[in-house]
């Protein structure tokens, strides 16, 4: 049923952007016009390839709400890697779970002292040095950023604000991160409320490892592995799960309320090439309970 659904999908996507070729290619008849109004045609083609992919993420969100409170790995929206041809191009993308990695802004609150130790690992694992996590940290302190003179002297002196980030992308003011830290930070970090929890059936074993020192990495990889096929349903499951990874006191003293099994954030991330020209949009999506549903929180378009 969900591969019926799937190609359903796809092929209204594809209607969507042909219906729209054909009526913006009634608007470039003019001669006179002809380059001006061409260059408008794949824009707004462009646009329109973009507009029918996003519709296409947040109905796959929708589709899933049946299936319940519980979001994994293994469900459609996660399986949706989509890479359609369309007349004289194609569209391309997929969405991914943000509540399964590590939120930035828990580093905002600096009584959140679990997240501050998670994050310290997280970071040796990926081969960031000490300094430049501490710089990350101390910048999205209350009071941070840390190095505010350093900002004052420059050609153009700035004064970041610090404290909690809007966007992933605030992490390039941080001072002394490469483009390789950015790179190693995106694939496990997100940025979105504060009070967000982390979905567990989708964080990567990496993020789980870093608020779990104490558990057997081995078996915690093997859990990790598995909940694709048997996601865990509820926080209690996880807690029951985690009992044969890590001894009791190190359980007893885990705040479980940071963990959830089901999420309401999603990112979607898509591709349009027609002709030569490229656009792209980063979508973060919310799912919120019915009769609201599922909707873009913000958009952002690079077009070259």
């Amino acid at each position: 049923m969900s591969g019926e659904r799937g190609f359903v999908l796809v092929n209204a996507l594809v209607l969507v952007a042909a219906l729209s070729a054909a009526a913006l290619l009634l608007l470039s008849r003019s001669a006179a016009t002809r380059d001006l109004a061409g260059a408008a045609t794949q824009a707004s083609q462009l646009s329109a390839n973009l507009d029918a992919f996003e519709a296409l993420a947040l109905t796959l969100l929708e589709a899933d709400r049946p299936a319940g409170p519980v979001d994994h790995r293994g469900e459609a929206w996660a399986r949706a890697d989509y890479d359609v041809p369309l007349d004289r191009g194609r569209v391309a993308g997929g969405l991914r779970d943000m509540q399964g990695l590590f939120n930035l802004n828990w580093l905002a609150n600096p009584d959140d002292i679990a997240a501050q130790e998670a994050f310290a690992r997280l970071t040796a694992s990926l081969g960031i040095a000490p300094h430049r996590a501490e710089a990350i940290a101390a910048h999205l302190a209350p009071d941070g950023p840390a190095q505010r003179a350093g900002y004052a002297s420059a050609a153009v002196p700035t004064d970041p604000l610090g404290g909690a980030l809007y966007l992933a992308a605030q992490l390039r003011e941080v001072p002394g991160l490469s483009a390789g830290d950015l790179e190693r930070l995106a694939a496990v970090t997100t940025v979105l409320p504060g009070d967000v929890r982390l979905n567990v059936n989708t964080a990567p074993a990496a993020v789980l490892a870093a608020f779990l020192p104490s558990a057997n990495t081995a078996a915690l990889g093997a859990l990790v592995a598995g909940l694709s096929r048997d996601p865990l349903t509820s926080v209690d499951a996880f807690a029951e799960a985690l009992g044969g990874l890590m001894d009791d006191e190190a359980l007893a003293a885990l705040d479980m309320d940071r963990f959830a099994v089901g999420s309401d954030w999603f990112e979607m991330r898509a591709e349009a090439r027609l002709e030569g020209r490229r656009a792209a949009r980063l979508a973060v999506l919310r799912r919120l309970p019915l009769p609201q549903g599922s909707g873009v929180a913000y958009r952002l378009d690079d077009w070259n």
